[in-house]
């Protein structure tokens, strides 16, 4: 009897421990997502105040904002590395590239501003360079076309696409699916700050 009541008790205290434990984990997990929080609430608060009373500041986000091209892309991506997300139970969804192929032709030609590349038969497009997706329609003499705007500020053009495989302002990775090629044939162009880039400086 003495020998049950031991093991009991020894069941007991491991129960005890692994809750504590396990209590210790979540407070491990929240801490962090107000932290975060507190930060963010902060630094908006801040910048509030600043152009409320600064017309000089106020003016330079004006002129930033209503005049300059912003790359949300390199925002988000800033964002991310030096804040990253606020849930603080991200890592329960986190997910897996289970693609990551370099985009691969069999034919390239100039064409208009960028070129054209002949792709395999049924061939699932690989993104260049992940960002976000700021258009998504039809272009003259590009058909359908999806444009990217890249981390690193490059507006990546995408035409005479079919089965688009991305919706408007997404948020992409290196290596996404975009979509396949009407006719094999898919229409890359580069830009930056409206200029267009030489394809060779992307393309690789």
């Amino acid at each position: 009897m003495k020998e049950i009541n031991e093991i009991q008790n020894r069941i007991k205290n491991k129960k005890r421990n692994i809750k504590s434990t396990s209590n210790k984990k979540d407070v491990n997990k929240i801490k962090p997502f107000f932290i975060k929080l507190f930060t963010v609430i902060i630094i908006f608060l801040v910048f509030t105040i600043l152009v409320k009373n600064n017309t000089s500041i106020k003016n330079k986000i004006y002129k930033y904002v209503y005049t300059d091209n912003i790359s949300f892309a390199y925002l988000k991506k800033i964002y991310n590395e030096h804040i990253g997300n606020i849930l603080p139970f991200q890592d329960v969804f986190v997910t897996k590239k289970v693609f990551n192929e370099k985009l691969e032709y069999k034919k390239l030609a100039t064409y208009n501003k960028g070129v054209k590349l002949t792709l395999q038969d049924n061939y699932a497009i690989p993104i260049i360079k992940g960002g976000i997706v700021i258009f998504v329609g039809n272009k003259d003499t590009i058909n359908k076309t999806v444009i990217i705007q890249q981390s690193d500020g490059i507006d990546a053009w995408y035409g005479n696409l079919s089965n688009i495989n991305v919706k408007l302002y997404d948020y992409v990775e290196d290596g996404k699916i975009i979509g396949e090629a009407s006719n094999n044939e898919l229409y890359l162009e580069f830009q930056k700050d409206g200029v267009s880039i030489d394809y060779k400086k992307v393309l690789k």
